[in-house]
């Protein structure tokens, strides 16, 4: 697929974009697509030739963009002011005023041809809304938007000889009548040796519901083998995680330079799961496809180095209803960082990562306590339109930098709270950078966990607290042979019945009294509880005792028992329903045991 040159994207406040840019993404689609459903509207709607370039294609018949979407053309604005109906009306008309009516220049001169039926002349077709002959003095204006140069490359590094490539396509599929559908599949790469992928592009069956693509690394000794195409699965996604290459309907491709790339092969990865989202936007059934995504490679050689993505965020989310601006903080702290980031690296670019919710997000790269630029920045995030924010030069990455990524939601139309999740019915704060030479990293990511960071949980660092250290591993750790010391407490004392007994109040409150009870903690352990059956059984007894802790550490104020304690505001709601130190925690726990699994296993972290 080649394309035409365009402007770089809008990159926000502090970016440095050469004008000599290697990842070349040009907006080819617009708001719209070249919907198949429009050119079978039209006599030979799929068969309209680009006036000066053999053998290319005008998709969007009706659009200035031969590939469709964006401003229309003379034949698309009276085309749309004909109801997008094909009659006697349109085809006698000479949309682009060239002397040959619609119907002739489609292969219908008798304006007899309706939808379904086979034009009259399938050949010497031309395009009814430029006029000819192009070059003409009379045509030449009108004709302005018509691009008659050679088109290059999206990607200069695939044309060098050496450079292998392999398709990745979904065989002919059934395409749900649901506007979103997302669906998996593996496949094996050659490993008689070592490669790096270098670029990708898409290969597009169905363009109407074909919406973007991800491939991603299947780094596990047996990871999942899919030879049909699958609804996408939390297991299945689990399997494969690393992001080595990427479409969305506004790029030509990726092109990862010529300084590094991903590898793969004898001593990498060898299967990749290639992730496709269709969006059928007017749910019709009975649509197929068998797109996919072609990625470029070349053999191994010392001068391009070995890529890696690297993920930096907040994993603990909750984000409650009606708020028209909600804000969530991650910092990948200096401490973390140099011990993350071994050596001086490069970040060559960025992909902003939320759902739904999601409205503004920015990833920040700071040294020294003084900012340094935005690796990315998105003031009208679009999660069906993902950007990437590509930096040439790579931005230089040292140990002790500090990346600080701020997530902003919108939940107004939402009437309930909303938790970190990876389907659809969660939320994510994530900043995706693609970063080089994989071995300057220790970990393939510094992500946060509240107050905790990647760092804390890998070396057990405990938590300080107002009433003292947490040592939250300790806290928290359940196997077949061990549990903490005060689950035998609650587990003696509190049932799980609902009904607060005076011996479980009590233990209840004598636990309050622990540093790792106290809110800045909170978070923390009640997420490391919520994922062990041991460790929600805990929280279950607890909360049979919501409402009978009173205002301070465990003395009766006297008048109705509610809930005061500054340390159980984490797990406390509001309104009818409300007022126990673990109202809260039942919801927490089950929406967190969902995702926590896959996300371990994402993030290569020992529970």
């Amino acid at each position: 697929m080649s394309v035409s040159s365009g402007s770089l994207i809008n990159q926000g406040p502090d970016l440095d974009m050469a004008a000599g840019i290697i990842l070349t993404f040009a907006l080819l689609l617009g708001s719209s697509h070249a919907y198949s459903t429009f050119r079978d509207q039209i006599p030979n709607g799929h068969n309209v030739p680009h006036p000066c370039k053999a053998n290319t294609m005008w998709s969007g018949v009706g659009h200035l963009n031969r590939l469709g979407g964006g401003e229309r053309n003379v034949f698309g604005l009276d085309f749309k002011a004909n109801g997008f109906r094909w009659n006697e009306e349109i085809c006698r008309a000479d949309s682009d005023g060239d002397g040959w009516i619609n119907g002739y220049e489609l292969g219908d001169p008798d304006c007899k041809w309706s939808p379904g039926q086979t034009p009259s002349r399938s050949d010497n077709i031309t395009h009814p809304g430029i006029c000819d002959p192009y070059k003409s003095p009379k045509c030449v204006e009108k004709n302005s938007f018509v691009d008659c140069d050679v088109e290059k490359s999206f990607c200069p590094t695939i044309d060098k000889p050496g450079v292998l490539h392999l398709n990745m396509t979904f065989p002919e599929t059934q395409i749900p009548s649901e506007e979103n559908t997302y669906y998996c599949m593996t496949f094996d790469l050659p490993s008689d040796q070592d490669y790096h992928i270098l670029a990708n592009e898409p290969i597009v069956d169905n363009m109407e519901v074909f919406h973007h693509a991800i491939v991603f690394a299947c780094e596990e000794a047996n990871p999942i083998e899919l030879s049909q195409p699958t609804p996408c699965s939390a297991e299945i996604k689990a399997s494969c995680t690393s992001v080595v290459g990427l479409w969305a309907v506004i790029y030509p491709g990726v092109c990862f330079g010529e300084d590094a790339g991903f590898r793969f092969g004898k001593s990498g990865f060898k299967r990749v799961r290639l992730e496709v989202h269709y969006h059928n936007a007017l749910k019709r059934p009975g649509m197929t496809d068998g797109s996919g995504i072609r990625l470029y490679y070349q053999p191994v050689t010392p001068e391009v180095q070995d890529m890696l993505t690297f993920l930096v965020g907040e994993q603990l989310i909750e984000i409650p209803p009606g708020r028209q601006r909600f804000e969530v903080n991650s910092v990948c702290k200096g401490s973390c960082s140099r011990d993350t980031v071994t050596r001086p690296a490069k970040i060559f670019a960025g992909l902003n990562l939320m759902q739904s919710l999601g409205s503004v997000i920015t990833v920040q790269l700071f040294r020294n306590g003084q900012k340094l630029v935005n690796i990315t920045y998105d003031n009208s995030f679009n999660p069906n339109y993902p950007k990437i924010f590509p930096h040439t030069p790579s931005l230089d990455l040292l140990p002790g930098d500090e990346i600080k990524t701020t997530c902003v939601y919108n939940s107004f139309r939402s009437n309930r709270s909303v938790f970190f999740g990876k389907d659809t019915s969660g939320e994510l704060c994530y900043g995706l950078l693609f970063v080089y030479p994989k071995d300057a990293f220790s970990r393939p990511n510094c992500l946060t966990f509240d107050a905790l960071d990647i760092c804390d949980l890998t070396d057990g660092n405990p938590l300080q607290t107002p009433k003292g250290e947490c040592n939250w591993g300790a806290f928290t750790y359940f196997d077949d042979n061990y549990q903490p010391p005060w689950t035998d407490m609650i587990q003696t004392n509190c049932q799980m019945d609902g009904q607060c007994r005076p011996e479980c109040k009590w233990a209840v409150e004598k636990l309050m009294k622990d540093p790792c009870m106290h809110k800045v903690a909170s978070s923390v352990i009640n997420w490391r509880l919520a994922d062990s059956d041991k460790g929600r059984s805990a929280l279950a007894r607890m909360n049979g005792c919501r409402g009978a802790i009173y205002h301070s550490d465990g003395d009766s104020k006297g008048g109705q028992a509610s809930c005061g304690w500054e340390e159980c505001s984490m797990y406390c709601g509001s309104g009818s329903g409300s007022g126990g130190p673990y109202d809260g925690a039942p919801k927490m726990a089950a929406g967190w045991i969902i995702v926590l699994t896959p996300v371990l296993i994402l993030l290569n972290l020992s529970t």
